[in-house]
């Protein structure tokens, strides 16, 4: 008898000690899911950003090859750069007017990103547009080109926008 008095004197854990334990462990581990996908997401724009800030890159690159191609053919170093808009494509060696923003697309082709080409074949589209704006300045600085190389994307319904600035003056 004195055995089973024992046993019933012992009391276990209650259905609401239960519930507070659960609930605890929940949130801790919807804190865990909520990191995991936030971390996620995070990764996708800095990746994004990092295509951007290089195809802004290259984008200016390509616009002072245009300036040291007119040197080399002894040509004013502003030639084929006049004030307006443009894209630039690695493949094209000189910048080419830009007639609507649905031509500053920029697609994958090869590993490697490339301005619509028109009929080409082998085209993967990307989220990423390239434009570059070229103006030429005056007062202390006249005769300078002020190159802006402006990359825009959309990534989860959110514009995003990448600009890098130069200017290219004639120093030869």
């Amino acid at each position: 008898m004195k055995i089973f008095k024992r046993l019933k004197a012992k009391a276990g854990f209650s259905l609401i000690e239960i519930l507070a334990v659960l609930f605890v462990v929940s949130m801790a581990l919807l804190g865990v899911v909520s990191l995991i996908t936030q971390n996620i997401q995070v990764q996708s724009i800095n990746k994004n950003n990092l295509i951007a800030a290089n195809l802004a890159q290259e984008g200016i690159e390509l616009t002072r090859q245009v300036r040291d191609l007119n040197w080399q053919n002894h040509q004013v170093f502003d030639a084929y750069l006049s004030d307006g808009n443009y894209t630039v494509d690695y493949r094209l060696g000189t910048s080419v007017p830009v007639i609507s923003i649905n031509q500053t697309k920029i697609y994958l082709k090869d590993g490697f990103y490339v301005h619509d080409g028109g009929s080409e074949t082998g085209l993967t589209p990307t989220i990423f547009s390239r434009q570059i704006a070229i103006k030429k300045l005056s007062g202390d600085f006249s005769g300078a080109l002020e190159v802006r190389s402006i990359v825009s994307w959309t990534d989860h319904n959110r514009p995003y926008n990448y600009e890098l600035k130069t200017l290219l003056f004639d120093w030869r």
